[in-house]
């Protein structure tokens, strides 16, 4: 009797068993729970009329076991399979192989038939944002936030059940899905040329070395007029928060517009007439306080991003 009870026992734990999934052949983890968090690289790939958030892979296999390999799961959407904070302003949706499902996404989709022989599926599933010709809000989404998740059904040899996959970012992440421009989405080169390095000063809105740029603003969409935010996004120097990094610790450049700073991740306000504006700012290179920079090039990196209110 006790040896049937423990054959009925271990048949009760199979029945219940689940897929395994990884990310960047990372671990093998169970899904067991019916949920499933997961932190993938936010990465923005624009396309025709798109953003593809497609910068990691994904893959789910049938988690070994004793049984025979013709044993099988398969994963499908559930109705509504991708649930988000961030997007709500924006048509999103998610590519499985090469299609489009845009939200809210029709279930019964097949993501992967997973037999049982120890290999991992790739699921080809990717969530994506169109773009649009008008300015709208950025989504800014902070590492280690929670952005969306996939509403998942696995059945086959193993008892059906949900899957939820949460998807957690593993970088901080910014995009304004339109097709409005700043200078035409052409890289814009401050270049400070050669400075005596005495002359550096210790802050943006007092160091006499500086440079002026000018910021032309583009929609495709015509008559659009409204206020919008442009948005100084980087890694803010050790020194100062209020200026940029670059390869020389004891350097920054803080960007002005008129008598205003404007600090990594804070934003002015302007607006665009009839489709089109533009603005005047200033890159102000600075030291680190006390300090002497050593000589040489150095380099940087910021990104401007325009949205709305």
């Amino acid at each position: 009797m006790k040896l049937i009870i423990g054959t009925v026992l271990l048949l009760l734990m199979q029945s219940v068993s689940a897929s395994q999934c990884r990310v960047n052949n990372g671990p093998w983890e169970s899904v067991a729970g019916g949920w499933f968090p997961l932190t993938v690289p936010l990465i923005a790939h624009p396309s025709t009329g798109r953003i593809d958030l497609d910068g990691y892979i994904m893959e789910c296999r049938y988690t070994p076991d004793g049984w025979p390999a013709s044993s099988t799961d398969r994963l499908y959407t559930k109705p509504g399979a991708l649930l988000s904070p961030y997007f709500g302003n924006y048509t999103v949706g998610l590519r499985i192989r090469g299609r489009d499902y845009p939200s809210p996404v029709t279930g019964n989709v097949l993501l992967a038939t997973m037999p049982n022989d120890g290999r991992g599926r790739n699921l080809e599933t990717f969530m994506y944002i169109l773009t649009r010709g008008s300015p709208g809000k950025p989504i800014n989404i902070r590492a280690g936030d929670w952005f969306a998740t996939f509403q998942l059904r696995q059945d086959g040899f193993h008892t059906d059940h949900d899957v939820d996959v949460l998807l957690y970012a593993g970088n901080d992440f910014i995009t304004e899905p339109s097709t409005c421009t700043i200078n035409g989405n052409r890289p814009i080169d401050v270049n400070f040329n050669t400075v005596d390095r005495t002359l550096i000063g210790e802050a943006a809105s007092s160091t006499p070395i500086r440079t002026n740029i000018r910021l032309n603003y583009s929609c495709p969409d015509p008559g659009i007029t409204m206020p919008i935010t442009i948005t100084l996004q980087g890694i803010p120097a050790s020194f100062d928060a209020g200026v940029l990094s670059t390869s020389n610790p004891n350097l920054g450049t803080g960007m002005l517009r008129g008598a205003g700073q404007v600090s990594p991740g804070s934003a002015f306000s302007t607006n665009i007439v009839n489709s089109s504006g533009g603005d005047d700012v200033t890159f102000a290179l600075t030291r680190r306080p006390g300090s002497v920079p050593a000589t040489g090039a150095f380099s940087g990196s910021g990104t401007l991003v325009m949205g709305i209110p």
